[in-house]
């Protein structure tokens, strides 16, 4: 893809070190998708760029192809682009403020680039991207940027195209209200690669599609699927409020990571990791 001359809104998910005085980013535009990108001389003190790339910036950024001259032959060849200006819309200052808000930041940034391809517009991603680490600057408690985390990392399975089926047995069709089976755990569990939950019933001999043992298979509690659905389905802001306990949110966890392992991978998992050297999750 061509980008000369072509300016765009984006977020800083990444940045590294590189050669001298530059640093190597990886940003989400709002019309161009996921970039890798090449800021010149940002490192510098004097540097018009530097409050532009600083991670989690919200900015407006004009790009060009970089070119072998104006870095190695191998970050010509990969299709590295130039950032030749740009402005910061949004510092972010909260994130930088607090550890655990930063963790949950970087937390953030590594799923959106183990999900979105290169060179894919993604507007709804980025909007969802742009507005979670909005709140998440300014939010003050650990149980908001819980729930916080919670919605963005299922409105991303969504806009993916892997929303999770939670209201119904994604095999035979039980709805989770229907009263429990008689001799057997009133629990579902999550069952990614169908899609949704599998019922206690089905979940008998459904460990395939499950991917664990029947040992290791977390159930999930009415009350646990009602919330995951509200997450699903609510604005953001009324669920701010609600008091959430530690046994509750362990079954959020495992229900939710379930689906981002299965689809993303074992880079979901060593994202995860990561986040806990910042909070506790």
């Amino acid at each position: 893809m061509d980008l000369r001359s072509q300016m765009d809104e984006c977020l800083i998910l990444r940045s590294r070190e590189f050669q001298e005085a530059d640093r190597l980013l990886t940003v989400l535009g709002r019309r161009l998708g996921r970039l890798s990108c090449l800021a010149r001389g940002v490192r510098r003190p004097n540097s018009r760029l530097k409050a532009a790339t600083l991670d989690f910036s919200y900015s407006k950024l004009q790009f060009a192809p970089a070119g072998r001259k104006a870095a190695n032959a191998a970050c010509a060849s990969s299709g590295l682009q130039l950032i030749t200006q740009g402005e910061a819309l949004d510092g972010l200052p909260g994130l930088r403020e607090d550890l655990s808000k930063l963790g949950c930041a970087y937390y953030l940034g590594e799923l959106l680039i183990l999900a979105l391809p290169e060179n894919k517009p993604q507007e709804n991603i980025f909007i969802l991207a742009v507005t979670t680490l909005t709140l998440l600057a300014n939010l003050t408690t650990e149980q908001e940027q819980f729930l916080v985390l919670k919605f963005f990392e299922l409105r991303l399975l969504g806009e993916l195209g892997w929303r999770p089926n939670l209201t119904v047995c994604s095999r035979c069709g039980r709805p989770v209200r229907l009263p429990r089976i008689s001799g057997l755990p009133d629990v579902f569990v999550a069952a990614p690669a169908l899609g949704g939950l599998a019922c206690p019933l089905c979940c008998l001999d459904l460990d395939w599609s499950i991917g664990r043992g029947k040992s290791e298979r977390p159930g999930l509690s009415r009350g646990c699927l009602r919330l995951l659905d509200s997450l699903l389905n609510w604005e953001l802001r009324p669920l701010l409020k609600l008091r959430i306990s530690t046994e509750l949110r362990q079954e959020v966890n495992a229900c939710i990571w379930a689906f981002l392992d299965y689809h993303l991978g074992p880079g979901a998992g060593k994202a995860r990791r990561n986040l806990q050297l910042y909070y506790d999750i």
